[in-house]
């Protein structure tokens, strides 16, 4: 043998072993790059996943909270149909507080906010002591129906005094 073969031999054995790990390595890291790309895309899926759960468990919680408020907001507005015995309630009222009393239901609108709101206007007039109308005005606002009063007047005549109400009671 050559002494140039020989040097071929010597210097070209492990410069193609060295170009054969240089290439593995460059695959072998192109490899991992990918796999890394792939652990991170599954990590922030996993993370978003588990903020999802979180977000439901919570919803799922505060739903269970909010049942108990929807039916007590249930029972603070009458269903419409009740409010045919809103004038018989108010004469209750007024026997109570020892007036005369009597109610007329108007006309009834829904409230254009997206609710089942409603609100229906009244007028009450009543006869009685300037006392006895107060405790009138207490039972109403105190009372099962949820109202807004938009004119109250009184006029005396004699010892006891005359009083008109108008407002608006809500339903659903």
């Amino acid at each position: 043998m050559g002494f140039k073969k020989r040097l071929l031999i010597i210097i070209g054995v492990p410069l193609g072993v060295c170009l054969i790990l240089a290439i593995g390595l460059f695959l072998l890291g192109s490899d991992i790059r990918k796999k890394t790309e792939q652990i991170k895309q599954l990590r922030s899926e996993i993370v978003f996943a588990l903020g999802s759960t979180e977000s439901l468990a919570s919803l799922t919680k505060d739903s269970e909270i909010v049942k108990n408020y929807i039916v007590q907001l249930e029972n603070l507005l009458p269903q419409r149909d009740r409010l045919v015995t809103f004038p018989r309630d108010i004469n209750i009222i007024g026997k109570q507080s020892r007036i005369d009393a009597n109610s007329v239901l108007g006309q009834e609108e829904i409230l254009g906010d997206g609710t089942e709101l409603r609100r229906t206007n009244f007028s009450v007039t009543g006869r009685g002591s300037f006392e006895n109308l107060m405790n009138f005005l207490k039972f109403l606002e105190e009372g099962q129906y949820l109202i807004a009063l938009k004119i109250l007047d009184f006029t005396q005549q004699d010892n006891s005094f005359n009083a008109s109400l108008s407002g608006q009671v809500f339903s659903l």
